[in-house]
């Protein structure tokens, strides 16, 4: 069975499974992943949960757990609803070999990448996730359909430094984009983010022209993406989706050009 490093594999072997008090399908995963956390009956299933993968991250910094779609959670907003919500996720599309040879022949540096490395780890502390990511601004939002029957929302979103994409939202976007003119960080302001993980970042790796051509080629490739808004005192809120937001890098110049920055999520 996958260890502590592989917290989400867990996750998804556990997320079919069914226990007589609702708030058990996370107290009984406690031993799994080798938590010391107090049992509390009469809690929520989505509360007991959300203690369970706050300290996940708070312990191990594996931020996989952020990969689900469905409804968010009231613990908080990078956290699913339910448990079920890490039931097989579809994979994004992988990159042609057309995408990454033009990327390999892109201008590259190791020095625009080092910073990478200088990224604080993920944490976990007073319900708030501090979360490194690449940032991308979202500039255009489009309404392409609605379905009330399901209350299902599609939108083509145009970010920089990203392919133009489509995402599945149960909510109706009250915000579009971030206008010219008004400051990057304008509360309401969208951004689609790439959570740097550190297992794909060693933190020891040696930037040479070859390690630094292979890193472009896997940053290279399409990801899952997360949504974030916006809000008051520089906090931002993700905006849960119900099909996976697969983003795909414009070319390696973009990626050289991409923000690297730390967003408090609550």
């Amino acid at each position: 069975m996958p260890g502590m490093e592989d917290a989400r594999s867990r996750l998804q072997w556990a997320s079919s499974r069914r226990t007589t008090r609702p708030e058990d399908i996370a107290y009984s995963l406690f031993g799994i992943f080798n938590l010391h956390l107090p049992v509390l009956y009469g809690e929520s299933a989505e509360f007991s949960l959300g203690r369970l993968l706050a300290e996940v991250i708070s312990q191990s910094g594996d931020i996989s757990i952020l990969d689900w779609v469905g409804e968010a959670s009231m613990f908080h907003s990078c956290f699913p609803a339910r448990i079920t919500s890490y039931q097989t996720l579809p994979v994004p599309p992988s990159d042609t070999e057309e995408q990454s040879s033009t990327a390999s022949r892109q201008p590259t540096s190791s020095k625009a990448l080092r910073k990478l490395y200088r990224s604080p780890q993920p944490r976990f502390m007073n319900r708030r996730l501090t979360l490194s990511c690449f940032s991308h601004r979202v500039t255009t939002v489009l309404l392409k359909s609605t379905d009330p029957s399901s209350s299902s929302y599609t939108y083509e979103i145009h970010a920089s430094g990203l392919q133009p994409l489509e995402i599945t939202l149960s909510e109706e976007l009250e915000n579009t984009a971030w206008s010219p003119g008004e400051p990057e960080s304008a509360t309401g302001a969208l951004q689609l983010v790439r959570p740097l993980h550190s297992k794909s970042l060693s933190r020891s790796a040696k930037l040479d022209a070859a390690a630094t051509e292979q890193l472009l080629v896997t940053l290279g490739r399409p990801f899952n993406a997360l949504l974030l808004t916006e809000l008051p005192h520089n906090e931002y809120k993700r905006i849960a989706s119900s099909t996976l937001i697969a983003a795909q890098p414009v070319d390696s110049t973009s990626i050289l050009q991409s923000k690297i920055r730390t967003f408090n999520i609550v």
